[in-house]
């Protein structure tokens, strides 16, 4: 593990001449400050940095002064920026040195402790996910009053001119149909060489409108969060500097495939993996993966305000729904259990397959292996996986298996949470709670303010 002395030993071997520091707010958007590598120093690490008033992002609070403890863990150069050292740090409160109760980074590292109360010595997360690379993307935001107005512009996508691109299934395109492969590259390869994350591998998305897909390798479920969010920063500064547009929004086309993030989750104890068992006949998969994956289904209501926390997050999961069960093969049930290869002992993981790139993933990450080891606990069997297609099934269909519906809005997965938020007690602290829910009303209730292009099209002439 990298400590503070390597950090340094890196500035001084790279020239870099900046410190470029970055957290994270409430629902996991990058802030950053940037001080002087002659100032940064070695009790940066011990002490924090002071970067000014934090109460622009986080509001004010009664705990003191918000300073900046770097992780030297996260350290890594910024391509685009060849005099730049990035640190992903942590929130404190000054005087106390406290952690600040707002931090959501805070959230996973509070998960792996209780993980560990229990008896594991760690939790692995690999993460794959999808996002939209764009051309253009035009909004009128000075004048909403004058209805919807938002243009998109793909070189990929079928309402182009060009007979090239005339189809809706693109999943594992080959070029000349991707055209974003070299970019794809691009990114794989400034991830894993500049901030020493692997990318296991990369391809052309289900949508034919420029959609990309990368996965992640597993590795420690904090690190892992720290992975997702510096990939996140990579793809949409190349995509600008290329002069195109990445988004992470769900569903940002109709009619298209929306983009979703898959996360693959393992228990250790020491190099056992606790969700692996070779004498299991479905999937080879241990009764303690069997009770963390009932867990998840009986929180996963609740779970969605943190998984899918945008009302866009909804429309992309009434275009392409999701069920609350489990098996080997389904896409769409809300934990798949991969059993490929068999005897696999180390790769074995329960994926969460229910969240979208827009979570804020210390929060997803956090509260899912909480909603796990609740089952683990309470030895929450989740009963015979469904290896059917369930895509295909109507609402009657779904009730003969006793699959029961996942909230439809921001607003019944928030009723969900209220009635079902046990399993986080000592978690989510209840002043990020309380911010984070209020941002998430707020967004409900202006959402549900505007007209869609949609209702202009079919009620206009009511």
């Amino acid at each position: 593990m990298p400590t503070p002395e390597d950090v340094f030993e890196f500035i001084s071997s790279t020239n870099s001449r900046w410190v470029d520091l970055q957290f994270f707010d409430v629902e996991g958007r990058l802030q950053r400050t940037t001080v002087n590598a002659r100032e940064f120093d070695q009790s940066a690490f011990s002490k924090g940095i002071h970067c000014g008033d934090l109460k622009e992002v986080f509001g004010w609070s009664d705990e003191g002064e918000l300073v900046l403890l770097p992780d030297p863990n996260t350290y890594g150069k910024v391509p685009w920026e060849p005099s730049t050292v990035r640190l992903i740090c942590n929130l404190t409160v000054s005087p106390k040195g406290e952690r600040f109760l707002k931090d959501s980074r805070y959230v996973s590292e509070r998960a792996a402790m209780n993980a560990k109360a229990m008896g594991f010595t760690n939790i692995t997360v690999g993460t794959s996910f999808e996002f939209y690379v764009l051309d253009n993307v035009t909004v009128d935001k000075m004048t909403p009053q004058r209805g919807p107005n938002c243009l998109i512009e793909s070189r990929e996508a079928p309402w182009t001119p060009s007979p090239l691109w005339n189809t809706n299934r693109a999943a594992y395109f080959a070029q000349p149909f991707d055209t974003l492969y070299t970019a794809r590259t691009q990114i794989s390869e400034t991830v894993e060489d500049n901030f020493r994350y692997t990318i296991e591998k990369h391809y052309h998305g289900r949508s034919a409108s420029g959609q990309q897909a990368l996965s992640l390798a597993p590795i420690e479920m904090l690190w892992a969060a720290d992975a997702f969010q510096t990939t996140k920063f990579v793809i949409r500064n190349l995509a600008f500097i290329a002069n195109s547009l990445a988004t992470f929004m769900p569903l940002p086309i109709m009619g298209e495939k929306g983009s979703q993030m898959l996360s693959s989750i393992t228990l250790w104890k020491g190099d056992e993996n606790a969700f692996y068992d070779s004498g299991e006949e479905y999937a080879q998969l241990s009764q303690t993966g069997r009770y963390f994956i009932g867990g998840i289904l009986e929180h996963a209501e609740a779970l969605m305000v943190f998984a899918n926390p945008t009302p866009n997050s909804y429309r992309r999961l009434a275009a392409d729904p999701h069920q609350s069960t489990w098996g080997k093969r389904s896409s769409s049930a809300v934990v798949h259990v991969p059993s490929e290869i068999k005897n696999d002992r180390k790769g074995k993981g329960v994926s969460f397959n229910l969240a979208d790139p827009s979570a804020n993933p210390y929060l997803v990450f956090g509260t899912v292996v909480a909603a796990g080891l609740d089952g683990v606990k309470n030895k929450k069997d989740p009963g015979k996986g469904i290896d059917e297609d369930l895509s295909e099934k109507d609402e009657e269909e779904l009730k003969e298996l006793k699959i029961k519906p996942l909230p439809a809005n921001m607003m019944e997965a928030i009723a969900a949470l209220e009635s079902d938020n046990k399993f986080l007690k000592g978690l989510v602290p209840s002043e990020l709670l309380e911010s984070y829910l209020e941002d998430k009303i707020e967004e409900h209730k202006e959402q549900s303010k505007r007209p869609s292009a949609y209702e202009f099209e079919k009620y206009f002439n009511m």
